[in-house]
């Protein structure tokens, strides 16, 4: 009975809107990242050994496409990295989404979703962003041996350099809400952070949504280091805080610099999770006892001073395409 009312729900969203004239508070949270990955049996293993534990592997799902009418079978796993809910999917037979994207983009993360807890919410949203001139890029629901999950994905790639997905009411949330923050390195999440070439119109396509615009930021960054090596490299950073985490847009200035790497590699696009840390030197050493890299990192502020940190980014390009970046900030 539950199936059958959340598949109908899918087709009642299109059957008319009421025009919303403010941003939906569903847009402050990111109920869950979709990340299309090609071994997620790998990428798993070596989140495991990055100190999280939090796993549900679904197993092998079929995913139904509402848009093409097609029928797809894929691998999902869904984890929770740090406050970070996650979906692990690797395309096995079939035409989809996901196997499209990952053609495209190799492994990446394509989506982040939110959720509306009442479907005529999210009704009108679709049809204040249809007036926008943004369609629906596909309707897709998975069968899993804990329930369906059902999403609304956005044509909002080319643009945006994301997809923009949603989902509703109560469906897959026990899923993830049964896997905690908890990890041993005591990691939280602290950004979902891009990689792009241009802010302008980037901030003016996300602006027209009624997201904030980017908060352009030049940062001074202190002992910067590219792979182990002293680097002169250079960025811009445009921020949006609209919501409970924050977005970093990271544009690539001069060279070397791992966000012009992604971009060469994957395409612009959601380029890393960052995680606050309690203590650096002890995270690291265990990640680099273990066999991690270390691609980019340095200070920002005047150390020791409050206002000051350092950041560390950790090369994940074969746990999954995205970067992990860690942040410590000085407290006195």
């Amino acid at each position: 009975m539950k199936k059958l009312l959340l598949l109908s729900c899918i087709w009642i969203l299109f059957a008319g809107h009421v025009k919303s004239a403010d941003l939906p508070t569903a847009y402050n949270e990111v109920d869950q990242v979709l990340w299309v990955v090609s071994d997620v049996e790998t990428t798993m293993v070596k989140y495991k050994e990055l100190g999280f534990d939090q796993f549900k592997d679904l197993g092998t799902v079929e995913i139904k496409s509402w848009t093409k009418e097609s029928v797809s079978m894929a691998r999902l796993v869904c984890a929770n990295l740090g406050g970070a809910h996650v979906n692990w999917i690797q395309p096995l037979e079939g035409e989809s989404i996901f196997n499209d994207f990952l053609i495209e983009h190799g492994d990446a993360a394509m989506s982040l979703v939110h959720r509306f807890f009442e479907v005529s919410d999210l009704k009108d949203e679709i049809g204040r962003l249809d007036e926008l001139g943004i369609s629906i890029l596909d309707k897709i629901s998975i069968e899993t041996s804990e329930g369906e999950l059902a999403y609304v994905l956005m044509n909002t790639e080319a643009e945006g350099k994301y997809v923009l997905g949603f989902t509703y009411a109560d469906n897959g949330l026990q899923i993830h809400t049964a896997l905690c923050d908890d990890n041993q390195l005591e990691l939280s999440l602290n950004q979902y952070a891009f990689a792009i070439k241009d802010p302008e119109p980037v901030s003016d396509y996300w602006k027209q949504i009624g997201l904030p615009e980017l908060e352009i930021n030049y940062p001074e960054l202190g002992d910067p280091m590219y792979y182990g090596k002293p680097a002169d490299h250079d960025l811009i950073q445009g921020w949006q805080r609209h919501g409970t985490i924050a977005y970093e847009w990271c544009i690539p200035v001069k060279p070397p610099i791992v966000y012009e790497d992604h971009i060469k590699l994957h395409g612009e696009g959601i380029h890393h999770l960052a995680f606050s840390v309690k203590d650096m030197d002890v995270v690291l050493e265990d990640y680099t006892s273990q066999g991690f890299v270390v691609s980019m990192g340095g200070t920002w502020g005047e150390k020791g001073k409050p206002g000051s940190g350092r950041y560390e980014y950790i090369d994940l390009e074969q746990a999954g395409g995205l970067t992990m970046e860690l942040l410590w900030n000085y407290k006195e």
